[in-house]
């Protein structure tokens, strides 16, 4: 229980962490760069209602059985939630604020970062909330689904062999990981917004 435990939640982590990178990344160059935008913008909408685990075993023939093809669905379930809200955050950034930054004189690299970032930082960590628990569940169904090891591995050679202690000890688990995820991201953004209206939300 301990081993599937931990590698589950490595996999939670390493999938959620590429989807912060990659869709905070992109998010950022959508909401704020036009000739972006409008590359990227079909695509975005082509692959968004797209189920993942439709696309899994695809994963699986290109990564394999192992924790790299676990961690692409937990990657591909946490992108787009953080990818969305993080492109509508930084397009609506007020743009009085820009314009009052500008009248001062601060460079467009400051502007970016003093102004544009905190001002989106509301809107990226709602996004990065909902992707945390799309990591959770991208991973656990692909344990689910094709795996030798972790908790949704555990539940479901529980189910076939009828042994139903493990089978509801893997739930209670995993319940109990995305419940403590999810608190401490809470508490990160509460320190992130100290300065916001909506740090206590």
């Amino acid at each position: 229980m301990g081993v599937n435990t931990l590698i589950t939640i490595q996999r939670v982590l390493s999938g959620y962490g590429l989807a912060l990178l990659v869709g905070i990344g992109l998010g950022l160059l959508i909401g704020r760069s036009r000739p972006t935008r409008l590359a990227l913008r079909p695509l975005v909408a082509y692959l968004f209602p797209t189920p993942k685990v439709a696309i899994y075993p695809a994963m699986l023939i290109i990564l394999g059985f192992g924790t790299a093809s676990k961690v692409a669905l937990s990657f591909s379930e946490a992108l787009f939630p953080i990818l969305l809200a993080t492109t509508a955050a930084a397009s609506q950034v007020d743009p009085r604020l820009l314009w009052s930054a500008r009248a001062l004189g601060t460079t467009e690299r400051s502007t970016f970062f003093k102004v544009v970032l905190p001002a989106a930082l509301p809107g990226i960590l709602t996004g990065a909330r909902i992707g945390l628990i799309g990591a959770l569940v991208g991973t656990f169904l692909g344990e689910m689904i094709a795996g030798s090891d972790g908790l949704g591995h555990q539940m479901v050679v529980g189910w076939r062999l009828l042994r139903t202690a493990d089978m509801y000890v893997a739930i209670v688990v995993i319940s109990i990981i995305g419940f403590t995820l999810d608190r401490a991201f809470l508490a990160l953004r509460a320190r992130l917004l100290v300065w916001s209206d909506e740090a206590g939300h």
